[in-house]
Order: structure tokens, then sequence, then C-alpha cells
């Protein structure tokens, strides 16, 4: 059966440079500090390489509590782990980038395990291994040196992660959400890095 179709006059998808526009907002960053992987909102950021000091944190909850008590510093880099595989709360992170922003704190950039989902501001996410499977964000300490270079696309961190593993100077927590569906779907998720599947 022939087509129908008029290829000749067709108009394009009309949302395909949005399409093209979506896909330029994000990277992939890899390095010591995401062996498998991160994603950066590439709007988010002026500056192409940079350092900054960390500041760890266990939960979103906890940042925000840091960022509200004026425990965050301009140009401080906010690590919040533990937020990986067994957990999706992307507007939690959104609203640390609100406080940073309602208390004139600048240059500040936010690095978790978990999803960034539409966050706004100099945010990256999505580190893998995650801090639950043993990857190197479970092992970094406050005050250590992340080093991020956009234009490379690498994500460092300045210190001997393989040393601290091997010592167990840190072991990684996890998570547990009681009884019920969401525990189940917990142990059952794997690594974004694995498409998330069961």
């Amino acid at each position: 059966m022939q087509s129908q179709i008029d290829t000749q006059n067709a108009t394009p998808f009309a949302g395909a440079a949005a399409v093209v526009r979506a896909s330029q907002d994000f990277a992939i960053l890899h390095g010591s500090l995401a062996p498998a992987g991160c994603v950066i909102r590439l709007d988010g950021f002026t500056t192409e390489a940079f350092d900054g000091r960390a500041r760890v944190f266990e939960s979103a909850g906890d940042a925000l509590a840091a960022v509200h008590a004026g425990r965050i510093r301009d140009c401080d880099i906010v690590i919040i782990r533990h937020e990986g595989d067994m957990a999706y709360r992307a507007d939690d992170i959104g609203d640390i980038g609100a406080a940073l922003e309602g208390a004139g704190i600048e240059r500040v950039t936010i690095i978790t395990d978990g999803h960034i989902g539409a966050c706004s501001g100099s945010v990256i996410g999505q580190v893998a291994p995650s801090a639950s499977a043993r990857g190197p964000i479970a092992y970094v300490n406050d005050d250590d040196i992340i080093h991020i270079d956009i234009a490379e696309r690498r994500i460092d961190i300045l210190a001997d992660i393989d040393m601290r593993r091997a010592a167990k100077v840190q072991k990684p927590g996890q998570k547990t959400f009681g009884a019920g569906a969401l525990e189940k779907y917990a142990r059952m998720v794997t690594s974004v890095t694995r498409d998330g599947s069961f």
C-alpha cells in the first residue's frame, strides 16, 4: 500500500530544536569522585574549572539545616550522600539551592548521589557509584578538596579514597524506610548506572 504522507511539503517536528537544546544543558563528568559518571547541569556554572572544600551531609535535610544555621560559606562544595539508589527527593535538593540564594551565599556547588530532577543552580547529581554502593562519595570528609573541570568533563577528589576504603575509616550507612512497599523497593532497586532496573 502506497503511503499517503506528503513528504515534500511536510513541516519538521516543532519540538526538535527544544530537544537538542535540552540535551545541551547537561553533561556527564567522570573522575575519582565519580568513576561511573555523574550528571551536571551546565547552565548552573559560570566557571569551567575550580576547586572547593567539601561540606559533607548524610541527607538533604541535614544540609538544609546547615544552610539555615549559617554553616555553609561561599565557594563550599556541599556533598549530600545516601540520596542515590534508595531515595528520590530531587525537591529537597531544590530547597537547598533556594535557601542558599535566599541567604546570599554564592558559588556553592551541590554534589549528590541522588537525582537532581529540574533543580536549578550549581548542581551535580547521580554520582555513581553511590554511597550505598561504597562509591568514593561514601568516603569524602569535611575539608577534602574537590576539583571540577567542566571543559575536561572531570570531577576529582584530592584524597586517597582507596586507602580510606581499605582501612574502613568510614563505613557507608544504609537508609531504611520501615515496613511496606517503599522498603521493598529500596532493597530491590539498583544504581542509575545500571538503568535502575530490578
